[in-house]
């Protein structure tokens, strides 16, 4: 009976955590506008003015920073995993080697983000603004990116094995090398640069190739092609077409 009274009382501890978040560090954060190297996991910094903040290397898996200002802010080598950034403004914040793995940033801001080799895997980034940012060597794999606008998006050799694109757009993104096996492109636009771009099993449907580059494209078949469209500009793998994408007239 004891052993099972001990056992209740662990579990009960386990369903009702302390914060993990070391209050010095937090309080060193509100004070300093900063703080590298911080423990700050679940810290609540919902609506946080963060521009330019350096966290580089900080832990703020599990933090709510839904709608907070982190525009310009280092996070490089820091932890995010599992962080709450819905509306959140990170534009031409430096995330290098960032861990945002499961990382729910719906709706965020973040044009011109530096993202290079950041681990994205399964994170939520659907209706996020991604344009221009410099994502080379991302693991995306899984990711949601439901209309997402990835437009000239610096996407070289990014994981994007089984990740969600529908409705995404990507007019001018640079794709070269990019794994997107299994992913789901339907109704994406597609305009972009990728050659040796991965696709085999990637779904197209109403996807618009129109101007795409995708010459020595890997993994693309007619069958994939046959649910999408494009146009004379297309630039396919030999032996494969697309049919013309019907314009609306003025």
């Amino acid at each position: 009976m004891r052993a099972l009274l001990l056992a209740l009382a662990a579990l009960i501890g386990l369903g009702s955590p302390s914060p993990a978040f070391d209050a010095a560090d937090l309080a060193r954060l509100k004070a300093e506008g900063g703080c590298t190297g911080c423990e700050l996991t679940g810290a609540k910094l919902a609506e946080a003015g963060l521009g330019g903040a350096d966290l580089t290397g900080s832990d703020l898996s599990r933090a709510d920073l839904s709608r907070a200002d982190l525009g310009g802010a280092v996070l490089a080598v820091g932890n995010l995993s599992k962080a709450d950034l819905r509306g959140a403004d990170l534009s031409g914040a430096d995330l290098r080697d960032a861990n945002l793995a499961g990382a729910d940033l719906s709706d965020a801001r973040l044009v011109r983000a530096r993202l290079v080799r950041a681990d994205l895997a399964g994170a939520r980034l659907a209706g996020a603004d991604l344009r221009q940012a410099s994502l080379p060597y991302a693991n995306l794999s899984g990711a949601h990116l439901a209309g997402a606008d990835l437009g000239r998006a610096i996407l070289s050799n990014v994981n994007l094995t089984r990740a969600d694109l529908t409705r995404a757009d990507l007019t001018g993104a640079q794709l070269i090398a990019a794994d997107l096996s299994g992913s789901d492109l339907s109704g994406a636009v597609v305009r972009a640069f990728m050659p040796r771009a991965e696709l085999a099993g990637a779904r197209l449907d109403g996807a618009d190739l129109t101007d795409a580059f995708l010459t020595g494209a890997m993994g693309l078949t007619q069958a994939q092609l046959d649910h999408a469209c494009g146009d004379g500009r297309t630039r396919l793998p030999p032996g494969l077409t697309v049919a013309p994408c019907a314009r609306s007239e003025d």
